[in-house]
């Protein structure tokens, strides 16, 4: 009895504690930021502009984003850094809330209001900002000053570049993973450094973890999953191998049917059903910070969550608090994916978008923070101080990511996953306007078969044959 007080008592801390790191995100909201952005004082450093013989006023940029925790720790400290190294370019960043809260507020202000410089963003909103006509393309910039982009992920750098030209500059990767309690695997009698390899195996190993009350209820399923996800079977198309959309995920052409509703995502859709209806996976409902299924784990609900390498400096922060090496021991590993995938993970991102309605002063501003950004050194630190994968390949080769990768092997693995996987239509994921209204009606979808029983097989047909139709309406729109 004491040792079950002392784990629920450690996993409150440990609740608490990165609950504590969101809120403070969300409370903060970008006031917060510019307040301690306003402490940085200027100083000499960056090159005078060339013609240009003293250096002259300084030009403010803003940045919008949409990071948190130990994340925004680490770009604060980047752009107070950049701000104190040179007089000619002062950084202001804004947070924006979640990812697509950020994507929301952009387009409204396109139609009329205030604009950000750069604008940090997911990959799933390339499409719609090439299409908006707001965006300058990062290729202007490499063109003129003969940028070199040999040091860069080059799958990232295929990612942005549409008909040979980059659009954005990609700023960081993430690896989606399966993150598990070590000590629960032993519990069990499993091998904690065995993790499930596909769908399947999760399965066996969910029912190996799988308890109940005298009374019957479930006190630990196997896996937390979060219904609002549509990410998930991103995932599990990009690992089989499977395309999302036609047209090549819309790199030979527009896409213009969606093509999700194949046998893997069918399938996908029937393990997931299946898997709540044994009991066997938590359901923690729509979960907009995506902090519920780790929650779940850590508290002992559940041995297994889905989450992005770019939480893992949050995660691991929270867990010295108290719980690592104890109670809860971080295992992470590739998404598993259906029997038959290739076991690597697909690319998900963020870029760098420039917006080109500022002046010409402002827009050489804002490429020369995001090359500062690209260099090894700033890309080192924001790994170490947050999980997301650098772009500059050199990066990793510095003391902060070996230190990092030292005192957290997760970090490593999640980077030698990156690397393993390949650059192919597929893998790099679709390009297509009405992205996010898509996974919208993938995560309906997802609800009306998990709380409304609806078979999941008509489930995602339906959800197919609703996302055409919003596609064909985006297109006809924009073209």
């Amino acid at each position: 009895m004491n040792g079950m007080l002392l784990r629920a008592r450690k996993a409150t801390l440990f609740l608490a504690s990165l609950a504590l790191l969101l809120a403070l995100v969300s409370c903060g909201g970008g006031g917060g930021e510019e307040g301690s952005e306003a402490s940085a004082t200027p100083g000499g450093g960056l090159a005078t502009p060339a013609g240009s013989a003293t250096p002259g006023p300084t030009v403010e940029i803003s940045v919008w984003h949409s990071e948190t925790a130990a994340n925004l720790d680490s770009l604060q400290t980047l752009v107070r850094r950049f701000n104190s190294s040179q007089s000619e370019v002062k950084v202001k960043l804004a947070h924006q809330g979640t990812d697509d809260e950020l994507m929301t507020k952009l387009v409204a202000s396109l139609r009329g209001g205030e604009l950000p410089n750069i604008a940090n963003l997911a990959e799933v909103h390339t499409q719609r900002l090439i299409d908006s006509g707001a965006m300058l393309p990062v290729q202007d910039f490499i063109d003129e000053e003969g940028y070199d982009l040999s040091d860069l992920d080059e799958k990232a750098v295929d990612y942005y570049t549409l008909d040979g030209k980059l659009w954005a500059m990609p700023f960081v990767t993430v690896v989606p993973m399966l993150m598990y309690n070590k000590v629960t695997f032993r519990e069990v009698g499993l091998d904690p450094e065995k993790p499930p390899k596909d769908l399947d195996e999760l399965r066996q190993v969910s029912e190996k973890m799988l308890q109940r009350d005298t009374h019957g209820n479930v006190t630990r399923s196997g896996i937390a999953l979060d219904i609002s996800s549509g990410w998930y079977l991103d995932v599990i198309l990009d690992e089989h191998g499977d395309l999302y959309t036609n047209n090549e995920n819309g790199r030979a052409g527009r896409a213009t049917e969606v093509l999700f509703n194949g046998p893997t995502g069918q399938a996908f859709f029937q393990w997931w059903r299946d898997m709540g209806k044994d009991d066997l996976a938590t359901d923690v409902g729509i979960n907009p910070s995506g902090a519920d299924a780790l929650f779940a784990m850590v508290a002992g609900r559940s041995g297994m969550c889905f989450a992005g390498s770019s939480v893992l400096r949050s995660v691991v922060d929270a867990l010295a608090s108290g719980l690592q090496g104890t109670e809860v021991e971080l295992g992470v590993a590739n998404m598993p994916g259906l029997p038959g995938g290739s076991g690597l993970p697909g690319l998900f991102a963020r870029g760098l978008w420039i917006l080109k309605s500022h002046p010409e002063e402002e827009q050489e501003a804002t490429w020369k923070f995001i090359k500062w950004l690209m260099e090894p050194e700033q890309q080192a630190e924001w790994y170490a101080g947050s999980g997301w994968v650098p772009v500059n390949v050199k990066a990793l080769e510095l003391p902060a990511a070996k230190e990092v990768e030292e005192k957290y092997p997760q970090f490593k693995i999640a980077v030698d996953l990156y690397q393993a996987a390949p650059s192919t239509p597929a893998s790099l994921g679709p390009l297509l306007g009405p992205f996010i209204d898509v996974r919208q009606i993938v995560v309906r979808a997802i609800e009306e078969m998990l709380v409304g029983d609806k078979d999941p097989v008509e489930a995602i047909n339906d959800a197919a044959e609703e996302a055409n139709d919003v596609i064909q309406e985006y297109n006809e729109r924009v073209q």
